[in-house]
């Protein structure tokens, strides 16, 4: 059975989708870490990779995220992504759509499922 679930930001581009998704399931008085996750979607590997979220700043024209794995800033129409290991940074498209492309989507839900 799927694990309900909203997208909550969607930053995609050739190779790569980073999504933030809240689990619907579970009632708000969890832990954020339960109920949210920031997930990193390698499109030619198929795989999902879980972002350890670390912190978050919320700036007049800009979202910023820290991950063990790296950092992400973003509005409402791009952002960058730049990897901890590497220091490669990624530009991504933000996308307004809450409906995700068909293979992240099973992505998604079969990592919510492993949960």
């Amino acid at each position: 059975m799927p694990v309900p679930y909203r997208t909550l930001f969607f930053l995609d581009n050739a190779t790569t989708s980073i999504i933030e998704v809240k689990r619907l399931d579970l009632p708000d008085e969890q832990s954020p870490d339960v109920l949210y996750h920031w997930l990193l979607f390698d499109k030619a590997a198929r795989t999902i990779t879980k972002l350890e979220f670390l912190s978050m700043n919320s700036l007049p024209q800009a979202e910023e995220r820290e991950f063990e794995q790296g950092s992400l800033r973003f509005d409402q129409h791009s952002g960058a992504y730049t990897s901890a290991t590497t220091g490669q940074t990624q530009q991504l498209a933000a996308s307004r759509h809450t409906a995700l492309p068909d293979t992240l989507a099973q992505a998604t839900e079969a990592y919510l499922q492993s949960l």
